[in-house]
C-alpha cells in the first residue's frame, strides 16, 4: 500500500507540472502575439530579392525602403544606444550625439536585435556586414542614414606573437580578388554557395588554435550541426592553407575572444573584430578588410503588420528552430553538455564536500582554518567570475577544455555546498547517539558510518536535493568559457533566426525536464538510504533474538 501510494503521490506531482509547463506555454504564446507575423519578425530570401535587398547588401531600391524613425544623430538625443559587451565604442557615438542618456550592452547580436525590436533600446551599433545582414532580415529594422567612422576588420594575436608577422605575410599573398570574392560570397543571398573548403592540405607546420565568435552572421556564426562558419572563418583557412597549418576554431562569445587571445587560451581572435587604436594597446592585429561602423534603428512602420495566420506562424518558427539545418540536434549536444557538467559536478563535488567534512570532523584547527578561508572564497564571488578566473588566470598556460573547466569550478562550489549542509545535518543529531556507540564498543569511525551518519541522511538530504536543482540552472553561464551548453545552443540557433519564442521556450522546458528526472533519482537514492524505509530484518541482521 505505501509503494501504491508514493508512485500515485508522484504521478500527480509530475501531472501537475506538466499541466503547469503547458499553461505556461500558452500564456506565453497568447502573450507574445507569436501567431501574428508582425513587421519585425524575420522575411523570407524571396521576400529581400522583391524589395531590392541582398544579404549583406544595401537596399537597392531607395524609393521602397523603409523611413527611420531616428534620421540624424541630434534624434539620438535621451536614446539608448547598444552595442557588444567589449565593444568601446561610446565615445565614438558621443562624438557624434552627445546628448545620448544611456549606453547599454549584450552579450551577442540576436539580443540586441530582440532588444531593439521590442523598443528596451533605440538603436543598435556594429558594424557594416553584422548590420545590414540584421536589417535584411528583420523588417521593421533599417539602417540609420548618417554615417559614424570607417575601420579595419583585423585577426587579434597576442601582443608580440611571433604568429603575427607570419599572417602578415601570408596574408599579403592573398590576391584582393580572391577576397573581394569571399566577401561576396558570405555576404550575398545565395545560401548554396556558403560551405567552407576542407582542411585538405598536410598541414607540417602544426595547429593553431582560433577562437571565433559564433554569433556574428556573415562574418562567423555557427552553421548546420554547430559547425563554425562565415568571412572571418574562411579567410582564416586561406592563410592556413597558405601557411600549410591546420586551425582548430573554438566558439564562444564575442566579449571572451581577446581575454582567450591574451591569456594563450587561443592564438588568433576572430569575429567581426575592428581593430581600434584602444585595442592595439592589448593585442597585435592583421588587418584584413575594410570595415566601418554602422547604426540600426527601427522604421517608422515598424507597428504594421502582415495577414499571416497564427499556425502558419507558428509552423514557420518551429521548423526554423529544430528542423532547419538539423538544429534539434544542437538542442541534443547541448543537452548532453549540460548533463556532463552537472552530473560530474555532483559526484566529484560530493565526493569532495564529504572528504573535507571529515577532515574537519574532529575539530583539526589547520584543516579547518583552510576550509573557512576557501568556504568563503568560493562562496563570496559569482560562479561566473570564478568560472573566468580559473579559465583565463588559473588554467591560462594549460591546454583544457572549458568543459573540464566548468567542471572543476562547480565542482568546487558544489562541495561547499555539500560541506556546509553535512556540518549542519550531522550538528542536529544527538551527541548521545555517539557515546552510545562506543559503550557499545564501536570505534570512532564505525560510531559515526553506522549510528550518526544513517541519521544525518533525513536531515541532509532535502537541501542536497534542492542544490542540484540550483546546479543546473546554474550551467547556464558555461558559454562565458567556451562551452556549447543547452542555454548556448539557444543563442547560436536565435542569432541564425532573429527569433525568440520557441529557442527561449525549449531552453526553459528542457531545463524543467532535467531538473525533474535529476531529482527523481535523487528521491530514488533517498528512499533506498532512509533508515526509515529498511526492513526488520536489515536492522536486525546480526542481533540473536529468541
Amino acid at each position: 500500500m505505501s509503494d501504491r501510494r508514493t508512485t500515485r503521490k508522484m504521478t500527480d506531482r509530475v501531472f501537475r507540472k506538466t499541466k503547469f509547463i503547458w499553461i505556461l506555454l500558452l500564456m506565453i504564446c497568447v502573450l507574445t502575439g507569436c501567431g501574428k507575423k508582425a513587421a519585425g519578425e524575420t522575411t523570407s530570401m524571396d521576400q529581400l530579392e522583391e524589395k531590392g535587398q541582398n544579404t549583406g547588401t544595401m537596399v537597392e531600391s531607395p524609393e521602397e525602403a523603409e523611413v527611420p524613425e531616428l534620421k540624424d544623430f541630434s534624434d539620438l538625443e535621451g536614446k539608448t544606444v547598444s552595442m557588444l559587451t567589449g565593444a568601446p565604442f561610446e565615445e565614438l557615438v558621443k562624438s557624434k550625439a552627445p546628448g545620448v542618456a544611456k549606453f547599454t550592452t549584450y552579450n551577442n547580436n540576436p539580443d540586441m536585435v530582440l532588444a531593439l525590436k521590442s523598443g528596451k533600446t533605440d538603436a543598435v551599433l556594429s558594424n557594416n556586414a553584422v548590420i545590414t545582414l540584421a536589417v535584411n532580415r528583420n523588417k521593421g529594422l533599417v539602417l540609420f542614414p548618417q554615417h559614424l567612422q570607417d575601420g579595419v576588420f583585423g585577426f587579434a594575436f597576442a601582443k608580440g606573437s611571433p604568429l603575427r608577422d607570419q599572417w602578415q605575410a601570408a596574408y599579403d599573398r592573398i590576391p584582393e580578388a580572391t577576397i573581394e570574392e569571399l566577401w561576396k560570397k558570405w555576404t550575398g543571398s545565395d545560401e548554396s554557395r556558403k560551405v567552407l573548403p576542407e582542411q585538405d592540405w598536410p598541414g607540417t607546420n602544426g595547429t593553431v588554435q582560433v577562437a571565433a565568435c559564433d554569433t556574428l552572421e556573415p562574418m562567423s556564426y555557427a552553421g548546420e550541426g554547430g559547425e563554425l562558419k562565415g568571412f572571418d572563418v574562411e579567410m582564416i583557412l586561406l592563410l592556413a592553407k597558405e601557411l600549410d597549418v591546420h586551425v582548430e576554431f573554438t566558439g564562444m562569445e564575442f566579449s571572451a575572444i581577446l581575454s582567450s587571445v591574451q591569456a594563450d587560451k587561443a592564438d588568433i581572435g576572430i569575429g567581426s573584430i575592428i581593430a581600434t587604436d584602444e585595442r592595439r594597446e592589448s593585442v597585435d592585429f592583421v588587418d584584413y578588410y575594410p570595415a566601418a561602423f554602422t547604426l540600426m534603428v527601427r522604421s517608422t512602420d515598424s507597428g504594421e503588420e502582415s495577414g499571416a495566420g497564427f499556425w502558419s506562424s507558428v509552423a514557420d518558427s518551429f521548423e526554423k528552430t529544430f528542423i532547419r539545418e538539423d538544429r534539434w540536434m544542437l538542442f541534443l549536444e547541448g543537452i548532453g553538455t549540460t548533463l556532463l557538467i552537472t552530473i560530474l559536478s555532483i559526484l566529484f563535488g560530493t565526493g569532495l564536500g564529504f572528504v573535507v567534512f571529515m577532515l574537519c570532523r574532529k575539530g583539526n584547527k589547520a584543516a579547518n582554518l583552510i576550509t573557512r578561508f576557501f568556504i568563503w572564497l568560493i562562496q563570496g564571488m559569482p560562479v561566473v567570475v570564478l568560472l573566468m578566473i580559473l579559465y583565463y588566470i588559473i588554467f591560462s598556460g594549460v591546454a583544457i577544455s572549458g568543459t573540464a573547466i566548468s567542471i572543476v569550478g562547480f565542482t568546487l562550489v558544489f562541495g561547499a555546498g555539500v560541506f556546509g549542509m553535512l556540518k549542519v545535518a550531522v550538528g542536529a543529531i544527538d551527541k548521545g547517539q555517539t557515546e552510545a556507540a562506543y559503550a557499545l564498543g564501536y570505534t570512532d569511525r564505525r560510531a559515526f558510518f553506522r549510528v550518526v551518519f544513517p541519521q544525518t541522511l533525513p536531515h541532509f538530504m532535502p537541501g542536497f536535493k534542492r542544490s542540484i536543482t540550483e546546479l543546473i540552472k546554474a550551467t547556464a553561464i558555461v558559454g562565458y568559457v567556451a562551452v556549447q551548453d543547452l542555454t548556448k545552443t539557444g543563442d547560436l540557433i536565435r542569432s541564425r533566426t532573429y527569433e525568440a519564442f520557441f529557442p527561449l521556450i525549449a531552453v526553459a522546458v528542457i531545463y524543467f525536464i532535467l531538473a525533474a528526472f535529476l531529482t527523481w533519482i535523487v528521491n530514488r537514492i533517498e528512499r533506498c538510504v532512509n533508515p526509515r524505509n529498511r526492513k526488520r530484518s536489515t536492522m536486525l541482521k546480526g542481533v540473536k533474538t529468541k
